[in-house]
C-alpha cells in the first residue's frame, strides 16, 4: 500500500486561532520626552526659587536702608500733672461710693525728624499702690508734626463702690495728699511719612510711683512705655 505525500501549505497560509506575534515596540521615544519634562520643570523651579530669594533681599535691603535714612523713634511720655478737683466718699445701700474728678496733663514729645506720629482713641486709668481705681477718662485720636511736644488734658471722672478696706487709706491719702497715684495710658499709634502712614501698633505707659504731694512740689513720675500687639 503506497502512501500519500502530505501537502506543502502555500506561502502566507496561517491557521486560523493562532495569534500573531508582533515585534515589540521600542520605548526610547517616550522615555526620551519624559526626561525633557523633568528637565524642564527642574529648570523653572530653579528660576523661580533664584528669583524670589533675589526679591526677599531686595525687599530687605530696601527696608533696611528706609530704616537708616528715617530711624524711627518711639514717642516720648512724661506725666505733667495730676489734680483731683473733686472728691467724695458717701455711704450708698451697697456700700462705700466714690465720686471724684481730676485733670491729668500728659506730655507726648515726637523725636522723629521726618516722620510724623498718628494717634488713636487713647485711654487713661488711675489708680494707687494698692491697685484701687479712681478714674478713667479719654481723648479722641490726633496727628502729631515731627519734633514737636503735645500736651494732653484728660479729664477723669469716678462713680464707683470701693471695698470697705480701702476707703480710709484712699481718703486720708487724699486729704494730706500722700496718697501714690498711678496712671497707665493705654494707646495705638502708628508713623507716617507725606501720604504714607505705617500700621498701627499698640502701647501701654505707666506712670507712678509718686504721691501726689511730689508730683504737686513739681517731681516727674517715671514712665515705662510697653508695646503691644494690636
Amino acid at each position: 500500500m503506497s502512501m500519500r505525500k502530505p501537502l506543502q501549505k502555500p506561502p502566507g497560509y496561517r491557521e486560523t486561532g493562532i495569534p500573531i506575534q508582533r515585534p515589540p515596540q521600542s520605548s526610547f521615544y517616550p522615555e526620551k520626552n519624559n526626561s525633557r519634562r523633568r528637565s524642564f520643570c527642574c529648570c523653572c523651579c530653579c528660576y523661580f526659587c533664584i528669583f524670589l530669594i533675589f526679591l526677599i533681599l531686595l525687599l530687605i535691603a530696601a527696608g533696611a536702608i528706609l530704616y537708616l535714612w528715617f530711624d524711627p523713634k518711639l514717642p516720648i511720655f512724661h506725666l505733667k500733672s495730676l489734680e483731683f478737683t473733686k472728691f467724695n466718699i458717701t455711704d450708698s445701700p451697697d456700700g462705700p461710693k466714690l465720686n471724684a474728678q481730676a485733670t491729668v496733663s500728659v506730655e507726648l514729645k515726637n523725636p522723629n525728624k521726618q516722620l510724623k506720629i498718628i494717634y488713636g482713641k487713647t485711654n487713661i486709668e488711675l489708680k494707687d499702690e494698692d491697685g484701687v481705681n479712681l478714674g478713667n477718662g479719654n481723648v479722641p485720636g490726633f496727628v502729631q508734626g515731627t519734633k514737636n511736644v503735645t500736651v494732653v488734658k484728660f479729664g477723669i471722672k469716678m462713680n464707683e463702690l470701693l471695698y470697705v478696706e480701702n476707703v480710709a487709706k484712699v481718703r486720708d491719702g487724699l486729704k494730706n495728699k500722700s496718697l501714690k497715684v498711678s496712671a497707665d495710658v493705654g494707646t495705638g499709634f502708628g508713623i507716617g511719612f507725606s501720604g504714607w502712614k505705617s500700621e498701627t501698633i499698640g502701647v501701654r505707659v505707666s506712670c507712678g510711683g509718686l504721691s501726689l504731694k511730689q508730683m504737686e512740689n513739681g517731681a516727674a513720675p517715671k514712665c515705662q512705655i510697653t508695646v503691644l500687639s494690636w
